[in-house]
């Protein structure tokens, strides 16, 4: 365990008394993000959520200084503060939208066109989060929202909206190599491998969006299936020598590999909408 995690985790009420116009008892606060994933590192910040009711957002606005390093981002007010040494970077949501982007991740229907319906990239990254959290206050409260959540559908998300965006990249691949573009196709094909082996990753429940993370997530793919081929590949393609002088064959080589990989993505997703 994270040092971090278990700090937090041991003396919640370092978290609460920075929140104290918060009602804790109406409230969730949960620590999520890298350190509680277990990507963590020496360097890493403490991300902390907390599901609050509007009243409560609105007395917190009133209680950040003109120092406070305070945003509006999407439907979440961020804070960022730094306490011995320690950043902490805390998302405060409302209920009303918790439960809403909750219901609709749940009614997720991959039999039909509906489950179109997208979720923003906060949503995305909380409900992610949210996999790995652990409880500061209310864990009852917590738990059992918790087991009431389709995770699998977060997975099978990620799949549909990167297939889409596999797709068209593909395409303007496709027309730089034809316009003998071959440089914008290098670019291309790297963007491409980053995108299949995100979406390939999701069916096996690795859905944290951001980049930084890649290796850790082939990682524990890898450590999970016992499948090593997948990194070996990953990383031949980011560093091998091979390729330097011959950009053809590269983009020739990734693209093929792309697709033998969303061959297998596509048919993982027609077996979730048989199922």
């Amino acid at each position: 365990m994270h040092p971090l995690l278990e700090k937090v985790l041991v003396t919640p009420e370092t978290i609460t008394k920075m929140i104290s116009s918060i009602d804790i008892n109406s409230s969730l606060v949960y620590v999520a993000g890298s350190i509680a994933e277990g990507f963590g590192n020496v360097k890493s910040d403490v991300d902390i959520y907390v599901i609050c009711h509007d009243e409560n957002l609105d007395r917190l606005k009133n209680q950040f200084s003109s120092n406070d390093a305070v945003l509006q981002v999407e439907q979440c007010v961020v804070w960022n503060v730094r306490v011995d040494g320690v950043r902490y970077d805390f998302e405060f949501w409302s209920w009303n939208c918790f439960n809403d982007m909750i219901n609709r991740l749940n009614k997720l229907d991959f039999k039909t066109e509906n489950y179109l319906d997208r979720l923003t990239y906060s949503e995305f990254d909380l409900l992610h989060r949210l996999k790995f959290a652990k409880p500061l206050v209310n864990p009852t409260t917590f738990y059992n929202i918790y087991e009431k959540i389709e995770f699998e559908n977060l997975n099978y998300y990620s799949v549909v909206t990167s297939s889409e965006r596999y797709a068209g990249l593909l395409e303007d691949l496709q027309g730089s190599i034809i316009s003998e573009d071959i440089g914008s196709a290098v670019v291309m094909a790297r963007l491409l491998l980053d995108v299949v082996v995100n979406s390939y990753l999701s069916v096996y429940g690795e859905t944290n969006p951001n980049p930084k993370w890649m290796f850790r997530k082939i990682k524990r793919y890898q450590q999970t299936t016992g499948d090593h081929t997948l990194l070996d590949k990953y990383q031949s393609y980011l560093i091998s020598p091979e390729y330097i002088n011959d950009s053809k064959k590269y983009v020739k080589e990734v693209v093929k590999y792309c697709q033998e990989l969303n061959l297998r993505v596509q048919g993982s997703l027609r077996d979730k909408q048989l199922s």
